[in-house]
């Protein structure tokens, strides 16, 4: 058996989505996660939801449970806020309710046979849920924690660090950190286990991330469910734009369609920043792939998003690298037509997986956008979205009745509710 050990994720997507892209890639067949979902970072819900999605093998950790014990204190934070609960208080509220009765339904410690071996896991220690296991454990202890234990192997957190000592017989494994690691590497670290009778192997890894993004995410505040994400001044790159309305305009693109489902397009990225945590290059990408969408008209409606593909692909006259047409041409290509999947389509196979990623999420956001310029008639003046975690809330102002926009919005819709987790809904107010 072939397993990832994760553990105190606290509320890091951008590293839990690296991870376990990592982890897919190296084959792994199960997940075992040793407890604090939560905390530090700004993304609660989305770990609880994605590792949930995952159907890790989750245990409770102690961050997690003083959050679950704000409900408790509530009427004394009320009434004199502590500093010291604040933090744990801000983290509940952006937890959603089935979140916190998922976390509140999982034990502190499971016990588990695996190829003949007796396998604990616990977030600390097998005495206590607070206490690290790590390097700086005497091999007294150890001693004393195998016996009470009376285990095999011992997966145990809390340390942040990644840590492996075989004692009497009893294997320590400590998982290291996803999201917030506490030995000099800002990379997240996971684990994967080896066991099958006779065989023990075990190596732990680093994996990249977009640290920057994620402590501006913290430093700014935000929370994916209750607030919005400041929207940055983005520097277009005109020149790129000027090559790329070029060949637009080579292939008889529709002007004012095109345009109009751009500029959805980008308003739709930057209200949704909260829960894609992108940034101003993958902006870029969308508006590029907005402009050209709808090239392979050229050689006729059907099998146009593939034109446009191929199209991108091959025109010599636009300023990217092949990584970046690969991008581009894929997110135009899904903006209508099957969804993306890595087994059928070669394109979009050739891409690593955090770019897989990237090309579903904006490609949902442009199906969106294409949709809601149906008739092409650019009816939706402006658009605003409510972002809850079961719900994202598209608030449209429409010159007149578009009821055709928003039922084939809400049709291409399904993989931007695939990638959020969220089902997509429609209201018109008309100005």
């Amino acid at each position: 058996m072939k397993v990832a050990l994760i553990g105190d994720v606290h509320a890091n997507l951008p590293a839990l989505e690296a991870v376990l892209a990592d982890a897919r890639q190296r084959g792994v067949e199960a997940i075992w996660n040793i407890g604090d979902f939560v905390g530090y970072g700004a993304f609660p819900d989305e770990v609880v939801k994605r590792l949930q999605q995952e159907e890790a093998l989750s245990i409770i950790g102690n961050y997690d449970t003083k959050v679950l014990k704000v409900k408790n204190k509530k009427k004394r934070l009320k009434s004199k806020p502590s500093q010291k609960w604040f933090p744990f208080s801000q983290t509940y509220k952006n937890l959603s309710k089935p979140s916190r009765n998922y976390l509140r339904s999982l034990p502190e410690e499971t016990r588990l046979e695996v190829a003949g071996k007796r396998i604990l896991l616990t977030h600390g220690s097998p005495a206590s849920n607070q206490e690290p296991i790590g390097s700086d454990t005497s091999a007294e202890r150890l001693y004393e924690l195998a016996e009470l234990a009376e285990s095999d192997i011992i997966i145990s957190g809390h340390s942040h660090q990644p840590f492996k000592r075989k004692v009497d017989g009893v294997w320590f494994i400590n998982t290291g950190s996803v999201g917030r690691p506490d030995d000099d590497d800002p990379r997240a670290c996971y684990a994967i286990m080896q066991v099958r009778p006779a065989f023990f192997q075990l190596h732990h890894y680093r994996v990249e991330y977009d640290v920057e993004q994620a402590a501006s995410a913290v430093s700014e505040g935000a929370q994916p469910e209750t607030m919005r994400v400041p929207v940055p001044e983005v520097e277009v790159d005109k020149s790129s734009l000027k090559a790329v309305l070029h060949l637009a305009e080579t292939c008889n693109y529709e002007v004012g369609h095109t345009h109009q489902v751009t500029e959805l397009a980008l308003k739709l990225f930057d209200e949704l920043r909260p829960i894609h945590y992108l940034g101003s290059q993958e902006r870029f990408w969308l508006n590029v792939a907005g402009l050209l969408h709808d090239i392979g008209w050229i050689e006729g409606q059907k099998g146009h998003h593939k034109t446009a593909l191929r199209t991108i692909l091959s025109a010599k006259a636009l300023p990217f690298d092949n990584g970046e047409r690969l991008i581009i041409g894929s997110i135009a290509r899904y903006h209508r037509g099957a969804l993306p999947k890595k087994k059928k389509h070669s394109h979009f196979a050739a891409l690593r997986p955090p770019q897989r990623h990237t090309v579903s999420i904006l490609a949902a956001i442009l199906r969106v956008a294409d949709g809601l310029d149906r008739t092409h008639q650019n009816l939706v003046q402006d658009l605003s979205c409510e972002i809850t975690p079961e719900q994202i809330l598209v608030r449209c102002s429409v010159s007149s009745p578009a009821e055709v926009e928003r039922m084939f919005a809400l049709k291409k819709g399904q993989l931007m509710e695939k990638v959020f987790r969220r089902e997509l809904a429609i209201e018109w107010q008309k100005i």
